[in-house]
């Protein structure tokens, strides 16, 4: 057994992707070996330094003709309640360049792979702090002026759509408001869902990812999740996995 830390270890206590237990031995560990020590600052350096260059900002302002470049043709509808502004896969994918290519192999730090090899991810950024992906052990906290992205490869699967579920049992359609799941983007690359969202209120919040080999009808999405929340008598933090086709991913975000 090596006697440093992996570089998938220390890119993960990096993003706050390790329990606590195994982040203060590895953060122990760091103190002590001169190797893992340099690797973890190497890495935090990196990424101070890309969200310098690459503010979260940047994914949300100033590519509007890149829009119109990729969905030439295409009309855009009238955003959901909690929709910020619209953004790119191409754009996104400058995000995922940078921080994916150092990794080892495998699913990169925050993303949950999904059965069948599929993956999704949930970006958090343009608050005081530096970007992260959210957790997928355990409810993430966000803090005021905190926004979330959604990014997913599809491995097969022909459709995508998002939502969420409030504290109180609230369903808000993200991807797409209404009608039925879009197409996913083609390609192998992982793709960015065109917006990113700031919750409002406070408490938890669920949010869901469906990649399916079918359209959905969102009014099915959201009635789905509104019986899911009924059944965990009202707790979202409790609730289980939508009563619909595909493959799905949750995250549960505390809002402040």
């Amino acid at each position: 057994m090596s006697a440093h830390e992996s570089e998938w270890t220390l890119r993960r206590l990096s993003a706050g992707e390790l329990a606590a237990a195994e982040a203060a031995r590895v953060r122990a560990h760091t103190a002590s070996c001169t190797v893992c020590g340099a690797a973890l600052r190497g890495i935090e350096q990196g990424q101070a330094a890309f969200e310098a260059a690459i503010p979260f900002e940047r994914f949300e302002a100033g590519v509007e003709r890149a829009v119109q470049r990729q969905r030439r043709g295409t009309a855009f509808t009238t955003p959901p309640r909690r929709w910020v502004a619209t953004t790119v896969a191409m754009a996104a994918s400058v995000l995922v360049v940078f921080l994916a290519r150092p990794l080892l192999e495998g699913p990169s730090p925050g993303r949950n792979g999904i059965k069948g090899g599929a993956v999704a991810e949930l970006r958090i950024g343009g608050g005081p702090g530096p970007q992260r992906e959210a957790r997928k052990d355990g409810p993430e906290e966000l803090v005021e002026g905190e926004r979330v992205r959604l990014g997913y490869q599809a491995d097969g699967h022909r459709y995508v759509a998002a939502l969420s579920v409030d504290a109180i049992g609230d369903v808000t359609p993200l991807h797409p408001e209404s009608g039925e799941s879009l197409p996913v983007e083609p390609g192998a690359d992982l793709h960015w869902l065109p917006g990113s969202w700031e919750f409002t209120g406070s408490g938890a919040e669920r949010v869901v990812l469906v990649l399916s080999d079918a359209p959905v009808p969102v009014e099915s999405l959201v009635d789905a999740a509104r019986r899911a929340f009924l059944a965990a008598d009202g707790n979202v933090e409790q609730m289980a996995p939508l009563d619909v086709p595909g493959e799905q991913t949750h995250w549960m975000l505390l809002k402040p």
